[in-house]
């Protein structure tokens, strides 16, 4: 009896964690919403939210942040669109994995707009997004880091605060 009950907990221990696989779902994370600029963010580590800090800048304080935001699309397009009239495209991947949770945007092009006209947090958020390397999130909120992961800027889905 005893052989049977230990035989059973097995089972139900391995039925259990066979579908955990430590990856984040990135259509889940990234698709199906706008994401609406938080602020942009300094840390000394990049998986730990309290040692993370705003950055100082020049720009004007009055500046609607949430006018600046980046849509994902299931068929891998990204959508940025900025309030100075711009809105650019560029390609995503990811990768999910716990460990690296990586994001590439490539083949830039613009839709409406010169990027090369952009001033304050337009120009840093298109900045910032040219040199993306690292993600860390959920449906409620992305980070996306630099490559040296010390700096990133934050992205809120507003409807789930609404």
């Amino acid at each position: 009896m005893a052989n049977k009950s230990i035989s059973l907990f097995i089972v139900l221990c391995l039925a259990c964690f066979a579908g955990c696989d430590r990856r984040d779902d990135l259509e889940d994370i990234f698709t199906g919403r706008v994401w609406h600029l938080a602020g942009f963010y300094q840390t000394s580590d990049w998986k730990n939210p309290n040692l993370s800090f705003p950055l100082k800048n020049d720009y004007n304080s009055h500046d609607n942040l949430s006018a600046y935001n980046i849509s994902f699309f299931t068929d891998g397009t990204v959508l940025v669109a900025l309030p100075q009239g711009c809105q650019l495209t560029a390609m995503w991947t990811a990768d999910g994995n716990e460990r690296h949770r990586t994001l590439s945007l490539s083949e830039w092009k613009t839709i409406q707009g010169d990027p090369t006209m952009l001033t304050g947090y337009g120009k840093q958020m298109y900045d910032n997004l040219k040199r993306v390397a690292y993600y860390q999130g959920n449906t409620y909120y992305i980070q996306l880091f630099d490559d040296s992961k010390r700096y990133f800027m934050q992205f809120a889905d507003l409807s789930k605060y609404n």
